[in-house]
């Protein structure tokens, strides 16, 4: 809930996303059903959404990947994965940042952080703002050991680090306080 809060902002941003769901109720679909995987190979795992206060939606997630694995096992540095978020709302890249950091440091060690420090900031450096119906995509190519990250298929950076991926792919799929529980048991389809 902090992660939504710092992303999401005061009482005005809270006024402004109501009434924006007000608006997204009658519009249609995420649109994210018909994206299909950005590397071949691939193959779909699960899906999820993250909800601001339960009511409004912020994005609907999904997570392909190479084969399949529970728990930490999606994060080996042998499994090629891709997680798309797709975006109902708009969001400036300062949110992004901060709540990423959020997360990281309710995750690890000031010297698990250090270690990749560097790649973090190399990646944040790149986010940019986005709009209701953008995407971004964090791709791990397992040959290579590289993360991509990708704002509606245009690469924005490339971060060559097995230790970064797997710390910043755990925002969403680390068994140790994921963004969101619910989130990361929907994209490891472990609910079905």
């Amino acid at each position: 809930m902090q992660y939504l809060q710092a992303i999401c902002g005061g009482w005005k941003m809270k006024l402004y996303l109501l009434s924006l769901f007000v608006v997204l109720m009658f519009t249609a679909g995420s649109g994210l059903a018909s994206q299909t995987s950005i590397q071949s190979g691939l193959k779909p795992i699960g899906s999820g959404e993250i909800r601001y206060m339960g009511i409004i939606k912020v994005y609907d997630a999904s997570l392909s990947a190479s084969r399949e694995g529970t728990g930490d096992q999606i994060l080996d540095k042998d499994i090629s994965k891709c997680l798309n978020l797709h975006y109902a709302v708009s969001l400036t890249r300062d949110k992004f940042i901060r709540g990423a950091e959020m997360v990281l440091q309710r995750q690890h060690s000031k010297e698990a952080l250090q270690s990749v420090q560097q790649h973090i900031e190399v990646l944040h450096a790149k986010y940019r703002d986005v709009q209701e119906g953008d995407s971004y995509s964090l791709c791990y190519d397992a040959p290579s050991r590289t993360t991509t990250l990708s704002l509606n298929s245009e690469k924005l950076v490339s971060i060559a680090s097995v230790d970064f991926a797997r710390l910043y792919f755990g925002i969403w799929l680390g068994a140790d306080a994921p963004i969101d529980k619910n989130l990361r048991s929907d994209l490891l389809a472990t609910n079905r």
